[in-house]
Order: C-alpha cells, then sequence, then structure tokens
C-alpha cells in the first residue's frame, strides 16, 4: 500500500467532506511549510501534517499583487492552501519558492520588434527583449493577444511562452507600427 506521500496527496479523511467544508479556503502558515527540490521537481512538508512528493506554487494575483496570496499545489492538482506571504518562511524554502515563481512567471519585456514574417496562418516574431533577441511563432492573434490596457499586451507563442510589451508608446514607431498591424 502507498502512503500519502508517494502518492502526492494527503490521505483521504475517513468521512467525506461538505460541500461547505470543501468550499473553505485554507490558509497556511509560511512558517510550517518547508519547501525542498529533488531535481527539478518541487516538494512540499506541511510541518505536522503531511508530505507531498511533487508541489507547485501559483500566484493567484499574478498582475495586481504578484508577490503575496499564492496558491501551494498537490501534484495531483489539488489546492493545499494560500500563503498570504512569504514572510517567516525559512529561508531555504524560501529561495525556492522565488526561484519557482521566476521560472513559472518568466516573461521577457518586449523592448523592439525587428521583423514579423506571416506564413501559413503563422507569425514569427523577431524581437529584442530585455533578456536579449529572440525568435518565437504565435498562431490565431486574437486569442494570443492579452490586452491589459491602454498600451499594455502579454503574446503567448504557440509553446505557452509569454513575452510582455509594457508600454507601446515607448516602442519606437517601425516597431509599433508591426505590432499594431497585427492585433
Amino acid at each position: 500500500m502507498m502512503s500519502a506521500a508517494e502518492t502526492s496527496q494527503p490521505i483521504a479523511p475517513a468521512t467525506p467532506m461538505s460541500l461547505d467544508e470543501a468550499s473553505q479556503i485554507r490558509f497556511l502558515d509560511p512558517k510550517k511549510l518547508k519547501f525542498s527540490r529533488a531535481g527539478a521537481v518541487l516538494r512540499l512538508t506541511v510541518d505536522g501534517e503531511c508530505s507531498y512528493l511533487k508541489a507547485g506554487v501559483f500566484r493567484v494575483f499574478p498582475l495586481t499583487s504578484p508577490d503575496s496570496y499564492l496558491s501551494v499545489m498537490a501534484g495531483g492538482g489539488s489546492e493545499v492552501g494560500i500563503v498570504r506571504s512569504l514572510d517567516g518562511m525559512d529561508p531555504g524554502s524560501r529561495r525556492l519558492v522565488e526561484e519557482e515563481l521566476s521560472r513559472r512567471y518568466f516573461m521577457p519585456a518586449i523592448r523592439r520588434i525587428q521583423k514579423v514574417v506571416e506564413r501559413f496562418g503563422a507569425v514569427e516574431w523577431h524581437v529584442d527583449t530585455d533578456r536579449g533577441p529572440c525568435r518565437f511563432t504565435t498562431r490565431d492573434l486574437r486569442e494570443n493577444v492579452l490586452r491589459l490596457g491602454p498600451s499594455r499586451y502579454i503574446i503567448s507563442d504557440v509553446d505557452d511562452n509569454r513575452f510582455e510589451v509594457p508600454d507601446s508608446s515607448r516602442l519606437d514607431s517601425k516597431s509599433l507600427s508591426m505590432l499594431l498591424r497585427r492585433l
């Protein structure tokens, strides 16, 4: 028989939860969370409760409050709970959580558009970002461009990588023209 840690799920309670109990938000004490890494896999132990062989950390409000209200998920996709803040978490665990969030929410900012080539319904972008030059491909821009304000855009490529145009008014005129022609 496998333990809860081996399945990345806590052992189910003896009696099923009511809908009211299941809908309650569980806030986690960051002092009780111990994150570790096994290769590329993030692991979690909730002090005095259980361990998860695979865990993930997601921002609940990634655009408006990226450093607070973090959802901690078990490997099977069930939510362990919400962490309001990383304050009080041991330094090693906090570093691992910050690395995980940085990796998960990596989004280079587009500073200049060098060239845009359209072929067979796909659009290939050649851009300069804050991380250096990059090429990526998009399809169906109506579904893959998110407008976050009058001049802020997020473009998702075919591999679900995201690129941000933080302020299109700061692009040079050639870059702005190429961007607006495709939106």
